[in-house]
């Protein structure tokens, strides 16, 4: 249980108790992540008691306004690694889906599928070599 701050003593600091929460909370989520106590103390038990002394001693006060939570918790970098994989099979989910369906309403052919698998992998087709090679040549007029 929570005696030291007192409960009076933190709804003071807020303008409702579902602000206060959100504001201990999201503050003792940046300590998990690594973020740097404002106060020195010692004798907080967990990070919930350190930031309900933070708010206490005004050092972390609540903004109004809409913030995005990203905005005000730095997520840890496996969090960014996990949300970028998770992006990236999305994607590659989508994409698949679209040439499955460009396949079965025959808009590919079986060339047009191998192009579309090596546009995809970074590759390009014999049609873009071969106009990429073309360019190289010098262009010849021909006279009438």
């Amino acid at each position: 249980m929570l005696t030291d701050p007192s409960i009076e003593k933190l709804k003071a600091k807020s303008a409702s108790p579902y602000d206060l929460t959100v504001l201990v909370s999201k503050r003792a989520r940046e300590l998990t992540d690594g973020a740097q106590p404002m106060i020195d103390d010692e004798g907080a038990a967990n990070v919930v008691s350190l930031a309900c002394r933070e708010v206490a001693a005004d050092k972390v006060v609540a903004v109004a306004g809409d913030v995005e939570d990203e905005a005000v918790i730095p997520i840890t970098r496996e969090e960014k690694i996990r949300r970028r994989e998770e992006a990236e099979n999305r994607r590659k989910m989508l994409e698949e889906e679209r040439a499955e369906r460009m396949s079965a309403t025959g808009d590919l052919n079986s060339k047009g599928l191998d192009d579309l698998i090596n546009a995809l992998a970074g590759g390009s087709s014999d049609e873009e070599k071969t106009a990429v090679e073309g360019e190289d040549e010098p262009e010849t007029e021909d006279e009438e």
